[in-house]
């Protein structure tokens, strides 16, 4: 390309790199390939394109990079990294007195990508991020060159709606100004009839169908389907689930119904019976306290020894046993819980080692 431009057209004065390969995964399921084919578009091409243009005279120098980046969207370890190098290539080349400017796009609507994936599309509206025009990227990019910007996020947000995309429900310390202090969902209330209090006080039949009722609701919502379609038997994951579906479940389910579900429970092969079950047992489990308990503090050293048949009960196969989704869960709570739980959590650990 570089050389039918040398020998054909006007000198080369501006490069954009626009390359992008998605294929989201929760961390503990990446693996080298698809590192790779998310990486190398990225970091290779707009390291390539850097080196290869040196020598050149250039005006201009654009990144396209993400703002998961920039946010850490949970299930894009791998894309978040790919963009952070991007991020970096263009600090790097300021550095060494060259033209850079990397954007961080949001949610580009009309266009790209996210056009062609409505539901993916649909799931950001959902969580506050919202579409933005081809005609607004492109006057934020004008804007961009003409300040000579490094980076830039270009991004409309409803931040009462957004909580953060990442494991967990809870918000960032990062984004805490921004954001109001009570809990809502995007999907609207859950009702009167579900708050946790009323959940733990419901008692057998009466508490299972509701818990049923809930999570067909917002399960279903996620899916595309009725919930009267959703079989008891089925798996979600057999019904379409993926990992960021599981995610924005899970943080529903904790920030409404303030109930600790590990991801691994929703992304094993369980039915949905299963999944209501597990829930209406860890209500039972917060019912004595007289108070809504953090499950994800109360049970952490529960889930040590977390079994595949019974997910939310402690006798299970010894920790070298644990699965990574079920590892990444856990993980995923430790800067949550406080010193003494920590220990805890070590010290049985380290008992059940041979």
């Amino acid at each position: 390309v570089l050389h039918t431009i040398d020998q054909q057209l006007p000198p080369l004065r501006g490069v954009f790199h626009t390359a992008m390969v998605l294929e989201d995964k929760l961390l503990a399921d990446l693996d080298r390939e698809t590192l790779d084919r998310v990486l190398r578009p990225k970091m290779l091409g707009g390291w390539n394109l850097h080196r290869e243009t040196l020598h050149r005279e250039l005006e201009t120098f654009v990144l396209f990079s993400s703002l998961s980046s920039v946010f850490g969207h949970a299930g894009q370890a791998n894309y978040a990294a790919a963009n952070s190098l991007l991020d970096s290539l263009a600090y790097y080349r300021r550095a060494q007195g060259l033209p850079a400017t990397v954007l961080n796009w949001g949610h580009l609507g009309g266009a790209g990508y996210l056009a062609e994936r409505q539901q993916l599309g649909k799931r950001l509206e959902r969580q506050g991020v919202l579409s933005f025009t081809v005609e607004q990227a492109t006057q934020c990019l004008e804007y961009a060159l003409q300040t000579k910007a490094v980076q830039m996020s270009v991004l409309r947000m409803d931040w009462t709606l957004w909580r953060g995309l990442g494991i967990t429900n809870r918000v960032s310390p990062r984004f805490a100004h921004l954001l109001r202090s009570s809990q809502e969902d995007t999907t609207g209330p859950v009702g009167e009839e579900a708050t946790p209090r009323s959940l733990r006080n419901a008692q057998g039949e009466e508490r299972f169908a509701l818990l049923d009722r809930l999570l067909r609701g917002k399960a279903g919502s996620l899916l595309g389907l009725p919930p009267e379609q959703l079989p008891a038997d089925r798996a979600l994951l057999e019904l379409g689930l993926d990992s960021l579906m599981a995610v924005e479940l899970r943080n529903w389910i904790e920030s409404q119904l303030q109930i600790h579900v590990p991801i691994s429970a929703l992304m094993r092969r369980d039915s949905l019976r299963q999944v209501v079950l597990g829930l209406c047992q860890a209500v039972e489990d917060t019912a004595t306290s007289g108070s809504i308990v953090d499950i994800a503090t109360d049970r952490a050293a529960d889930r040590v020894s977390v079994s595949s048949d019974q997910p939310y009960s402690s006798e299970g196969p010894a920790a070298e046993d644990i699965s990574p989704q079920q590892a990444a869960s856990l993980l995923a709570d430790l800067p949550h819980l406080p010193p003494e739980e920590i220990s805890q959590l070590l010290s049985q650990m380290l008992r059940q080692q041979p």
